[in-house]
């Protein structure tokens, strides 16, 4: 069982049968952590299925509970005062509007305050996500130095993690923001060869995709 359920139990037999009830906002905290991020992967889960249906060449409809789930964690993590769970649920909420609404212009600010609350919290994982869907915002605005910079920032990011494919998967998106056929056959070939070496198949997909596309 996880450790905050156990506290909340222990917290609840203390007030019930030793009157202990000094606990008991204690107990809640613990229990909205756990609710917390369970929004958070339940909502995750969603968007996966959204993924891979939208993969396969089905036009999925919009899901409102994953939306739901994202801002419920979002709200729980900001009434806690936890900057790491607020970064990567602000980040979630801001890829439902992008990706799912095609949003590009609304977003903007969402992953902002989630590459901030991110680098505030220590938490490079997400901090790279919200920096490569910035990059995806730049690109629609036509600012193609800022999308190629927030990319280029992202990729460092998950080398220096260790992140394979999500930097298989950050090289495709530079190599539309090349600035010569050479320079971005170079990112695919190495995306391909970072994709085979971790198993990311999809990432595979998007390079052959990539190749056709930049001819």
């Amino acid at each position: 069982m996880d450790d905050r359920l156990t506290q909340a139990r222990e917290l609840y037999h203390a007030a019930v049968f030793g009157g202990a009830d000094s606990g008991l906002d204690l107990a809640d905290r613990a229990l909205d952590s756990v609710e917390a991020d369970t929004a958070l992967a339940r909502g995750r889960i969603r968007h996966a299925r959204y993924l891979s249906a939208r993969a396969a060449g089905e036009e999925p409809a919009e899901d409102p509970t994953e939306l739901a789930l994202f801002e419920r964690a979002l709200a729980l993590y900001e009434d806690l005062g936890d900057p790491r769970g607020t970064a990567e649920a602000q980040f979630l909420v801001g890829l439902y509007h992008q990706v799912l609404r095609g949003d590009m212009d609304n977003t903007e600010p969402m992953f902002v305050r989630a590459r901030d609350l991110a680098l505030e919290a220590g938490d490079d994982l997400t901090r790279s996500y919200a920096l490569r869907h910035l990059a995806f915002a730049a690109q629609h605005a036509g600012r193609a130095d800022d999308a190629r910079a927030n990319l280029a920032e992202s990729t460092r990011l998950r080398r220096d993690l260790g992140f394979t494919a999500g930097v298989a998967a950050n090289l495709v998106a530079e190599a539309y923001l090349a600035d010569d056929p050479g320079a971005a056959t170079a990112l695919l070939d190495e995306s391909a060869t970072l994709a085979m070496e971790s198993g990311a198949h999809a990432v595979a997909g998007w390079v052959s995709e990539a190749r056709l596309s930049l001819g």
